[in-house]
């Protein structure tokens, strides 16, 4: 079988790379030959880099968006699409295809896999093929409901206002009729959570046939991670926040939370990436610039997955305070099989991922007082954390699990067990 994404461990460890990769091991591992196709900024434009690790077949295609002059040419490329015509060509044939993400790749994989036979089944695992931005969140800070030409090229203009040419919803309304298109013509789609579908719905498309299917984590690996104590009287709370920093992560939020609780009530670790948002680079300096002496905010930078159990052993809880509907929420399921309580957003597939005062509290998005609320008690009451880390330990579920449903629908079975 076919494993598509946009990135692949070393090269790239987001949260779509490290599911592929997850899924790869448990496939190989179940019995299965594996083939990952992906994407290289390294090598002569078009070229293909073949290798094999750990008995997992791998092939990268060199591609730095040297063709993209117009908007829709970051969904689709002739330069990928003989790419990926010759790597069929030399090693297939494949019995299915499972497509991740396409972004820095092309819509057109999906039409080649058709035209061949190849089953194909595509993840939603973010909004990308209806939304540039990848989040249905616009630039003014406000979650979209629905895709609308007119108000997503006015969201577009920063940074893709040269790419949209002179009609620029002309451009996206086509744009979305591609997506449309491309959404209808694989065999089966697949989203970590249902509340995913809503703008994909609003598209016009038939979601009552697409399946959910609730991601993993590598669970082996977290149970290392010793649990929770009763935290000393005395003690603060200390709290970690892991992820992309950017503006739809919520992290200003969390931080003006923490400064509604009393001096010295809480500490905050803060990993992830800094990266431009869209062309903003300023969100992390704007962010930090308003802590005060008495804030015990600590930067790390960038981490790897191997660091997580390192990483969350000394941290009473974890917060994702998103403002976007993610699809499903990865660094929060971490820290649950950790045992370590989340508190998040109410919105999209994190209020799956905790169950409110039982492992962790589910908020409003962007509610400052509610999250310095739910962040007072556990600050306060000293027995809370180990509490709601115990009862969420267990719940999410390794990737061995999770590839088993995959294959069922692989083989266009039906005892899946989870259906939107």
């Amino acid at each position: 079988m076919l494993l598509v994404a946009h990135g692949f461990p070393p090269h790239s460890f987001g949260g779509v790379e490290q599911h592929v990769a997850g899924l790869a091991r448990a496939l190989l591992a179940d019995g299965h030959r594996v083939h990952v196709y992906t994407r290289t900024g390294e090598g002569e434009a078009g070229t293909l880099a073949h290798d094999v690790v750990d008995g997992l077949a791998l092939t990268r295609v060199a591609y730095r968006f040297e063709d993209v002059r117009t908007l829709p040419d970051l969904y689709r490329s002739a330069m990928l699409d003989a790419a990926f015509a010759r790597f069929l060509s030399e090693a297939g044939p494949f019995d299915v295809a499972h497509v991740h993400h396409l972004t820095g790749l092309s819509l057109g994989i999906v039409d080649q896999l058709r035209q061949r036979g190849v089953r194909s089944v595509l993840t939603l695992h973010d909004y990308w093929t209806i939304c540039p931005r990848g989040q249905m969140w616009h630039r003014r800070g406000e979650v979209c409901a629905q895709v609308e030409p007119a108000r997503c090229s006015e969201c577009l203009a920063v940074p893709f206002g040269h790419l949209l040419g002179a009609e620029p919803a002309a451009t996206l309304a086509r744009l979305h009729d591609d997506a449309r298109a491309t959404l209808r013509a694989v065999d089966a789609l697949v989203v970590p959570s249902a509340r995913a579908l809503p703008p994909f719905a609003a598209l016009g498309l038939d979601t009552a046939t697409v399946r959910v299917v609730e991601n993993a984590v590598d669970v082996e690996h977290l149970a290392a991670v010793p649990p929770l104590a009763r935290r000393p009287r005395g003690q603060p709370l200390r709290v970690g926040f892991l992820g992309t920093l950017i503006p739809s992560k919520g992290l200003d939020v969390l931080v003006d939370a923490l400064q509604r609780l009393p001096a010295g009530a809480a500490t905050l670790d803060v990993w992830g990436n800094a990266v431009p948002y869209h062309g903003d680079e300023g969100f992390l300096t704007r962010v930090f610039s308003r802590l005060r002496p008495e804030d015990r905010v600590v930067y790390h930078g960038p981490y790897h997955t191997h660091d997580l159990a390192r990483i969350l052993t000394p941290l009473d809880c974890v917060v994702a305070p998103a403002l976007w509907a993610e699809a499903f929420g990865l660094t929060v399921r971490e820290a649950l099989a950790a045992g370590r309580p989340a508190l998040v957003s109410q919105i999209g597939g994190l209020a799956d991922a905790v169950r409110h005062e039982v492992d962790g509290f589910v908020l409003p998005p962007g509610d400052r007082a509610a999250l310095a609320r739910a962040l007072a008690r556990l600050a306060t009451e000293p027995d809370l954390a180990a509490r709601f880390g115990a009862a969420g330990r267990g719940r999410p579920r390794p990737f061995d699990t999770m590839a088993r449903d995959l294959v069922a629908i692989y083989r266009h079975e039906t005892s899946v067990s989870e259906q939107a």
